[in-house]
């Protein structure tokens, strides 16, 4: 069933279950045709918050001040650690409430720990790549898997910050790529990855690292076939 959301939101909104059952009937409701394969349209667009409907996105203001802009992102790959690892640490008492008020999270798909990730990824902005913390592990998937951790815990972190109810994605989006180390970081990491000999990890830039609200295209800026072709959110079915 296709989807009128945003990447990486296959039900829609987040804490509205009536909405995401909705979506979830509608899915089921696609067993009952006769033949297959089915393709089906979820013709609702996910609601938004009070913020965004009445046209105000300057309503949030995330209230963590970080304590020292990004640095420069290619600088030297010890000095981005160092600086990744900084905010990191005061970002960590945020990530713990919304694991306590929440009382789960996301992060977690890599083997690593969240230094862990953030080690492993600022090593590709250095000269020697490094290898795969996991022996059943790709270097490229276990770069991906470090990514989408690190990516997760900053979102996780951000949303226990009092008044978040007030926020859009697009600006917690921003507020990640935009105003923090470790968006500078992986926009730093997706230019390396386009720039190298490997194939897979080029692929790994061109489809699946960047969100189309910081590159401005879909997939490498060909076409839409990426978002099919490497299983995009947009989409989903059983």
């Amino acid at each position: 069933m296709w989807v009128p959301f945003e990447l990486g939101r296959p039900f829609g909104a987040p804490n509205n279950p009536e909405f995401q059952t909705r979506v979830l009937k509608a899915l089921l409701s696609t067993l009952e045709a006769e033949n297959g394969p089915v393709l089906a349209d979820f013709d609702e667009d996910a609601p938004v918050s009070s913020a965004a409907s009445d046209g105000d996105e300057s309503a949030w203001a995330c209230p963590i001040e970080l304590k020292a802009p990004p640095p420069q992102a290619d600088g030297d790959a010890s000095v981005l650690e160092h600086a990744l690892l900084q905010e990191i640490g005061q970002l960590r008492p945020w990530y713990e409430l919304s694991v306590e008020q929440r009382s789960r999270t996301t992060v977690g798909v890599s083997s690593l720990d969240i230094e862990g990730n953030a080690r492993y990824i600022t090593a590709f902005l250095g000269d020697v790549w490094p290898d795969s913390p996991a022996e059943d592990l790709s270097q490229s998937v276990a770069l991906k898997h470090a990514f989408e951790d690190l990516r997760a815990w900053y979102f996780e972190s951000v949303m226990a910050q009092p008044g978040q109810a007030t926020a859009t994605s697009k600006q917690i989006v921003d507020w990640f790529w935009h105003e923090t180390t470790a968006g500078a970081i992986l926009q730093q990491l997706d230019k390396v990855c386009r720039e190298s000999d490997d194939e897979v990890m080029q692929h790994l830039a061109g489809y699946l690292l960047l969100p189309r609200a910081v590159t401005g295209s879909v997939g490498d800026g060909s076409d839409g076939r990426a978002n099919a072709e490497f299983g995009a959110n947009r989409s989903f079915g059983v």
